[in-house]
Formats: C-alpha cells, sequence, structure tokens
C-alpha cells in the first residue's frame, strides 16, 4: 500500500512540475498581447478574428481585425457570424481569435473553427482578450474612434 500511495505521489509531482514547462500542453494555444502586437506591427501575416460585440468592437480594437461580432457565440446566429470571417481567411497562417475577455466565447470560437477544419496549430486565443489589453505599455496597435 505504501508504494502505491509512494507511486501516486512521485506520479502527481511530476505532473506538477513538468506542466510549468509545457510539456503537457493545454487544450488552447493562447498568444500574448505583446506578441500579437508584435505580428501587427512587423506586418507578419495573422488573422485576427474579432468576436466582440459590435459597441465594443467600435470603442476598441486591434488594427486589421476581423469584425464578427458573435460573442458569445453561443447560437447558429454567432456561429454563422463566424462562417463569414471563415471564408475570408487564408489557408496557412496564424489566426487570433480576440474575445472581450479571452475566455469562455473566445473557447466557443476556437472548438468551432476547429470543426470546420482549422488546424488546432492555426488557431490561438489573445490571452485575457480585449479587455485585458496592457494599455498602459502597448498603444500603437490600437485602433479607438
Amino acid at each position: 500500500m505504501r508504494k502505491i500511495i509512494g507511486t501516486i505521489a512521485l506520479a502527481f509531482v511530476a505532473v506538477v512540475a513538468f506542466s510549468g514547462f509545457g510539456i503537457f500542453g493545454g487544450k488552447y494555444n493562447m498568444i500574448s498581447a505583446e506578441e500579437t502586437a508584435t505580428l501587427i506591427r512587423e506586418s507578419k501575416p495573422v488573422s485576427l478574428v474579432d468576436i466582440q460585440v459590435e459597441k465594443e468592437f467600435d470603442a476598441e480594437h486591434l488594427k486589421g481585425a476581423i469584425p464578427t461580432y458573435a460573442y458569445p457565440v453561443k447560437s447558429d446566429e454567432e456561429r454563422a457570424k463566424l462562417d463569414s470571417a471563415i471564408a475570408k481567411l487564408g489557408k496557412d497562417e496564424p489566426i487570433v481569435i480576440v474575445c472581450p475577455r479571452g475566455g469562455g466565447g473566445a473557447e466557443k470560437a476556437y472548438d468551432y473553427m476547429m470543426s470546420k477544419g482549422i488546424a488546432k496549430e492555426r488557431l490561438f486565443i489573445l490571452t485575457k482578450g480585449q479587455q485585458g489589453w496592457p494599455r498602459d505599455k502597448i498603444t500603437d496597435v490600437l485602433v479607438k474612434p
């Protein structure tokens, strides 16, 4: 019994220790505001799919973002809004999903895009979403009225 408990404890410690090093990947690929800003500044091939509602998008969004107004991506109507954006995407470039907070809506959009055949390796969620953007540090890639 002691051996079993010791083995379980050792396995738990290994999982905790290695999870911080990316060995056990999460369900969703995330991208930071800093990395996203660099892609925009350097005109790297990237598609920014913004799912914020229209009022939030109009108040602030990233340069080059494709507005979908699909948030919270729960209904067929909201998913249809993503379909129009998917039709505009290239075949190889990374896709950054911009959500109000980088949570459930972005995850639903990510899952939906995967169900439409977009490879997981191309999909990223903006960490903390538009509301979590570090406005005190990065303003040159924001569009405001």
